[in-house]
């Protein structure tokens, strides 16, 4: 072999090697995809609900909005009313019940989402039950009016406003209130605010799906509560 063919072969070897470590240091569509799946893997999820839990599989999150209001609780507190966005979705693979009346009965408030998760709560506002006098004909199935029916995956929206206590001075120890800073939101909804045992309608509406009727804790959301807002009177005692 002369020499004029032994230096082509070095310099496209060389070449070919130069273009391999490229490809192997430039970031691929495929490397950012495989990158993206490890962060998801790491990131907190919820735990999984127990077994024997009746409210297993119905994913309540809650978005809360910019607040609506700030009321003087004292000289010392307030309550600021945040506006969200409630979505109950179906993660089983059975059709739910739901009740048009959902009715969130309490604000719970943790340090972050893993302590949310684990029912550690800075905050849980006392439980305000709704109870329905409307006249009710549970008939057959359930109505479209006063009910929905979810199939896995589809969803039921709704919006509230709650009122959540605050102290402004984090250092304080107020009993009722939670403190400024940046915190993990939940809400807990009560399912099934009517006086008709919900066992006698689950039986009478088996074909059509699992009747929800116990509360049931949405997924933990960040919120900003923040420290000395301007307030208004709003005739609020003190705690």
């Amino acid at each position: 072999m002369d020499r004029r063919s032994i230096r082509l072969r070095l310099i496209l070897g060389v070449g070919l090697a130069l273009m391999l470590i490229t490809a192997l240091q430039a970031p691929t569509e495929a490397g950012r995809r495989f990158t993206a799946i490890q962060n998801a893997l790491f990131q907190t999820k919820p735990a999984p609900a127990a077994a024997n839990d009746p409210g297993a599989g119905v994913e309540i999150t809650a978005q809360a909005l910019p607040a609506s209001k700030f009321c003087a609780l004292g000289a010392k507190a307030y309550v600021v009313y945040v506006p969200m966005d409630v979505t109950v979705a179906n993660g089983r693979h059975t059709p739910i019940i739901l009740t048009r009346y959902l009715h969130v009965q309490r604000v719970l408030i943790a340090k972050n989402n893993n302590e949310a998760q684990s029912h550690k709560y800075e905050l849980a506002t006392p439980v305000r039950a709704y109870r329905s006098f409307r006249e009710m004909n549970f008939g057959a199935q359930p109505s479209d009016e006063s009910f929905v029916v979810l199939k896995h995956n589809q969803t039921y929206e709704f919006t509230a406003v709650e009122g959540v206590p605050v102290r402004n001075d984090a250092a304080e120890n107020i009993p009722g209130t939670a403190y400024p800073g940046d915190l993990a939101l939940s809400i807990e909804l009560q399912t099934w605010p009517f006086s008709r045992d919900a066992a006698a309608v689950q039986r009478d509406w088996t074909k059509f799906g699992d009747l929800i009727s116990t509360p049931v804790i949405s997924y933990p959301t960040i919120i900003k509560l923040v420290a000395n807002p301007a307030t208004e009177k709003c005739g609020l005692l003190a705690p």
